[in-house]
C-alpha cells in the first residue's frame, strides 16, 4: 500500500533532521520506514538524505557546524545509503547514476575533504572508486583506464601539493583519456581560477555541494555525444527505391530541419493547414500516417540511432481512395489502402537500414579513438617507464650527498673527542642519527623505542641551543617500548612546543613528555607552560581551515598533519586532542592502538 503525500513529506522532514543530528539509528529507521511504505530508494535519496547533507553543506559553510559535525552526519547518510543498496541488491533494481574515481594527490595524505566527498556522491547513487591518498599521476590513469568512469575527482589540502593537481591532468590527457572523463578538483588550497589555469572542468569549495556540479558536468557531456551527419549516410539509391517501386520521391530532412534530397512538392496551403490527424497505420509507433479531411495522406518516419533522432523519411502527400474531395484539396496521385500499406513498410525499412549505417560509422568511429587511446596510453607508460629509470639513476646520484654529510658529521664527533669536546662530540653524534634516521624512515612505521630515542637526540640538540631557557623531563614507560608508531610523529609536536610556545617566553620554559599504555592503547601527551594558541587559531586548526604557510603552533599544519597521519594508519577512532590557554601553554594529547 503506498503512502499519502503528506505522510510521506512528513517522513523525508524526519530524515534530513535525522542527517543533520548525525542520528545513524534514527536514519536506519526511518529508511527502512520509507521503504515498507514502498516509496522508492531514488527518492528516499532525493528528498531526503540528499537534502539532509545540503542543510549540512550550508551550516558549515555559516561556520555553524565544526568538521566533525560533517562527518557525523556524512556516517549517518551512509547508514541509510547502505539500506537501501541492500534492498535494491536483493530487488536487482539499483541503478546508478554514473561512476566517479577520487583520490588525494601525491605526497599528501590528508582525506577528510575527499572522504566527505566520496560519502555524498554515493548517496546521491554514484558509484566511487576511492583510490586513497598519496595517488601518484600513473595511478589515476590507471584507475581512468581499467573503470572507465565518468568523473575524476582529485583532491589536496596542502599547497605545497596543490600543484601536483595539474601532474593529474596532464598524464590524463597525455595518456589520451581526457576527452573520456570529466575532472573535478577541490581542497583548502584550491581556487576556481586555479582550477580554470590548469584545465580542470570544474571546482568545488565545499565537498557536500558535489553532486549538483556532478550532474551539470554529466548533463553537458551527454549533449557532446559524438553525432552523426544525414548526409553521410544517405544518397540518391534511397530515392530510386521509392521512385521505381511507387513511382514517387521521399523526401529526406536532417535533424535540424534541413531538406538533403527534394521530395514531391508540397502545397503551401496544405503545410499550414492544420486539418490532420494521425492514423494507426504502422505497428512502429514513431513511423507516423497522417491524413486530412479531404482524404490526403502523409507517411513520416525517422531515423534514429540510440534514441536520438539524426533525421527523418516524408513521403506525400497522395490521394487515398476514398471518394472524399474538398475544394482544396490539390491534384496529386492517388493510392489505395494496400498501396499506402507498401509505401509505410517500405519506409520503415529504410529508415532502418538507414539508421544501422549510422551506427556503424559510430562503431567505427569508436574504434578509431580506442585505437588512438591505446597507442596514447602505450607511449604514455614507455614514458613513465623512462621517468622511472631516470628517477633510480637520480636515487642512486642522491645517497652520495648523505653519505658524505653522515661521514663529515663523524668525523667532527672524532676531532671532537680527541680535541676532548665532549659537549661537541654528543651534538654531532646527535645530528647525524636524527638525519639518518629521517632519510631511512620517513614513509614507514618504527618501534617506539625508536621513536623516543631520536627524541632524546632531538631535544639534546635544542637544549644545547637554548642552554638552561628550558627545562625537559621525559617520562615514557618501558611496556610501550615494543609497539609501533609511524615515524617522525613526536618530534614535530615537541618542535612545535618549543619554538612556538616557549622559546617567546620571557621567563623559564618547561616541556614535559610523557608515555604510558591503557590496555591496548597507547597514550603520550606533550605538556608546555609556554604562550598559548589564540582561541580563534585553535577553532581554525579543529576545523583543518588553516594558512598554509609556515609551520607549528602559528599555524597548525604541524598539529593536524600528526593527526592526519595517525587516522590514515590507524583509523578514524584514534589521532590528537589539543589544549591551550592564551599565556597559560598547551597540552597536547595522542592516542594511538598498541601494535606490535
Amino acid at each position: 500500500m503506498r503512502s499519502s503525500p503528506a505522510s510521506s513529506k512528513d517522513l523525508f522532514n524526519e530524515i534530513i533532521n535525522a542527517v543533520i543530528a548525525g542520528d545513524s539509528l534514527k536514519v536506519k529507521q526511518l529508511v527502512e520506514q520509507a521503504l515498507e511504505k514502498d516509496i522508492k530508494p531514488e527518492v528516499i535519496i532525493k528528498e531526503g538524505l540528499i537534502l539532509g547533507m545540503e542543510t549540512v553543506s550550508a551550516k558549515f559553510q555559516s561556520c555553524e557546524f565544526y568538521v566533525a559535525d560533517v562527518i557525523v552526519a556524512a556516517n549517518a547518510m551512509q547508514t541509510g545509503v547502505r539500506v537501501l543498496k541492500e534492498k535494491c541488491r536483493e530487488e536487482k533494481a539499483f541503478e546508478t547514476q554514473g561512476r566517479v574515481v577520487i583520490g588525494t594527490v601525491e605526497g599528501d595524505i590528508h582525506d577528510l575533504g575527499k572522504n566527505i566527498v566520496a560519502f555524498t556522491l554515493e548517496g546521491a547513487g554514484y558509484e566511487v572508486i576511492d583510490l586513497g591518498v598519496n595517488v601518484s599521476p600513473a595511478q589515476f590513469v590507471e584507475a581512468v583506464t581499467r573503470f572507465g568512469p565518468d568523473l575524476v575527482c582529485i583532491s589536496a589540502l596542502l599547497t605545497v601539493t596543490m600543484l601536483n593537481i595539474k601532474d593529474v591532468i596532464e598524464a590524463i590527457k597525455e595518456a589520451g583519456l581526457r576527452e573520456r572523463v570529466k575532472i573535478i578538483i577541490g581542497g583548502a588550497p584550491v581556487t576556481q581560477s586555479f582550477a580554470n589555469k590548469i584545465g580542470a572542468d570544474a571546482y568545488v569549495k565545499y565537498g557536500t555541494n558535489v553532486v549538483q556540479k556532478v550532474r551539470e558536468l554529466l548533463k553537458e557531456e551527454k549533449q557532446k555525444e559524438p553525432r552523426i551527419r544525414f548526409s553521410l549516410i544517405l544518397n540518391r539509391k534511397h530515392q530510386e527505391i521509392f521512385q521505381k517501386l511507387f513511382d514517387i520521391k521521399p523526401a529526406f530532412i536532417d535533424e535540424s530541419g534541413r531538406v538533403i534530397l527534394q521530395g514531391e512538392e508540397f502545397p503551401v496551403a496544405c503545410r499550414e493547414c492544420r486539418d490532420w490527424y494521425q492514423e494507426n497505420g504502422s505497428e512502429d509507433e514513431n513511423t507516423k500516417l497522417r491524413s486530412c479531411s479531404g482524404g490526403l495522406a502523409v507517411i513520416e518516419a525517422p531515423v534514429e540511432v540510440d534514441t536520438r533522432k539524426i533525421g527523418r523519411i516524408t513521403c506525400g502527400p497522395f490521394r487515398k481512395r476514398t471518394g472524399l474531395t474538398k475544394s482544396c484539396t490539390p491534384q496529386v496521385r492517388e493510392l489505395s489502402h494496400h498501396e499506402l500499406e507498401k509505401v509505410l513498410v517500405t519506409v520503415e525499412a529504410v529508415a532502418e537500414q538507414m539508421a544501422s549505417k549510422a551506427r556503424e560509422y559510430l562503431l567505427e568511429a569508436q574504434i578509431e579513438e580506442q585505437r588512438k587511446t591505446i597507442i596514447r596510453a602505450l607511449k604514455f607508460q614507455e614514458e613513465l617507464k623512462n621517468s622511472l629509470n631516470e628517477a633510480n639513476y637520480r636515487s642512486l646520484q642522491s645517497q652520495v650527498n648523505p653519505h658524505f654529510l653522515f661521514n663529515s658529521l663523524n668525523s667532527l664527533a672524532r676531532l671532537a673527542m680527541l680535541e676532548e669536546a665532549e659537549q661537541t662530540e654528543k651534538f654531532a653524534y646527535a645530528l647525524s642519527r636524527a638525519l639518518r634516521y629521517i632519510l631511512r624512515n620517513i614513509k614507514g612505521t618504527v618501534k617506539i623505542a625508536e621513536e623516543i630515542q631520536i627524541l632524546r637526540d632531538y631535544l639534546f640538540i635544542q637544549q644545547v641551543r637554548f642552554s638552561d631557557r628550558i627545562s625537559v623531563n621525559l617520562e615514557i614507560d618501558d611496556s610501550i617500548s615494543e609497539g609501533r608508531v609511524p615515524c617522525l610523529v613526536l618530534q614535530p609536536l615537541v618542535e612545535n612546543a618549543i619554538i612556538h610556545g616557549l622559546e617567546p617566553l620571557e621567563e623559564k620554559g618547561k616541556l614535559e613528555i610523557s608515555g604510558k599504555r591503557e590496555g591496548q592503547t597507547v597514550f603520550f601527551e606533550i605538556r608546555d607552560n609556554g604562550v598559548g594558541i589564540p582561541p580563534q587559531k585553535l577553532r581554525e586548526i579543529s576545523q583543518l581551515n588553516i594558512n598554509s604557510s609556515g609551520r607549528g603552533h602559528a599555524t597548525g599544519l604541524g598539529l593536524v598533519h600528526v593527526h592526519q597521519r595517525l587516522q590514515h594508519y590507524f583509523g578514524s577512532n584514534y589521532g590528537l586532542e589539543i589544549q591551550s590557554r592564551e599565556g597559560k601553554g598547551t597540552s597536547v594529547r595522542i592516542c594511538l592502538p598498541y601494535i606490535c
